[in-house]
């Protein structure tokens, strides 16, 4: 009886240990668009993105200005294919160190 007991808590402690090593963990944030903006903002002001959760309504790309604030925009626009090709140019090759932003969701 006591090994039945001893196998079924170490059962227990692996699964949860998998549970907690996941991607992104048990309490989790999700940030999803309402709705994207028109509104096509200079890459110059841009200083980090983030893609949306594809448990979301909808996919988005979410731009953050140098000044803070948070525009959603489609991630299918041209200029935004752009914008991104460029950011993650800057990224790597070290110009800026934070052009993604990291969000947590299911």
């Amino acid at each position: 009886m006591r090994t039945m007991s001893a196998l079924l808590t170490v059962l227990l402690l692996c699964s949860l240990q998998q549970v907690y090593s996941g991607p992104f963990g048990i309490e989790t944030f999700c940030e999803c668009c309402e709705k994207l903006t028109d509104v096509k903002i200079p890459l110059k002001r841009i200083r980090s993105y983030r893609e949306t959760s594809s448990n979301c309504a909808f996919e988005a790309v979410i731009f953050r200005t140098v000044i803070g604030k948070e525009w959603c925009v489609d991630p299918e626009a041209s200029w935004v294919k752009k914008h991104l090709t460029k950011l993650k140019l800057r990224k790597s090759l070290g110009k800026t160190p934070n052009t993604t932003f990291a969000y947590l969701c299911m």
